[in-house]
């Protein structure tokens, strides 16, 4: 199975993106997040990758500050995860972002709960993934409802 990495196209890959969220009812279970991600897929820049029938993954970012972009949302359809896609995805949108001018990427994930090795903590995975690609945990927010947020940064050298 052949994957290209392009820029997300609202026109066609909406459907398709929202079919990879709802593959991770874990991750996009709760309904006010699905819909900031479906607004984010309509209107933020990103980028998706994709086989012959469509989108399987995708990449959301948007400006914080002139230097800093986050990386707002991401996913991988279920049955294609752990196969370096995300992987793909993540440095195919620092690229975009270091062409662009940004010194620094962002990422905000779920903290870990009080006990680090709860097996109910399904966000360690996620955690390490993104500190494998570079990214270094900053600072821990109380943002959210439910739990609390960990905010990411990793630098994007060669940056002028």
């Amino acid at each position: 199975m052949s994957f290209e990495i392009r820029p997300l196209d609202p026109s066609r890959d909406v459907p398709h993106c929202e079919a990879v969220m709802r593959t991770l009812p874990d991750f996009f279970g709760h309904e006010g997040g699905l819909a900031e991600c479906f607004e984010a897929i309509r209107t933020q820049p990103g980028r998706v990758v994709s086989d012959d029938a469509g989108a399987v993954g995708f990449a959301t970012w948007t400006e914080r500050t002139p230097v800093t972009a986050e990386i707002t949302w991401m996913a991988v359809r279920r049955d294609l995860r752990h196969a370096g896609l995300g992987t793909r995805l993540v440095e195919a949108v620092c690229a975009d972002l270091q062409q662009r001018g940004y010194r620094l990427a962002l990422a905000i994930t779920s903290a870990a709960g009080k006990d680090e090795h709860d097996p109910a903590d399904i966000y360690s995975a996620t955690r390490a993934f993104w500190f494998a690609r570079g990214f270094l945990p900053l600072v821990v927010l109380d943002i959210w409802d439910t739990n609390e947020a960990l905010l990411m940064v990793r630098p994007l050298p060669g940056t002028a």
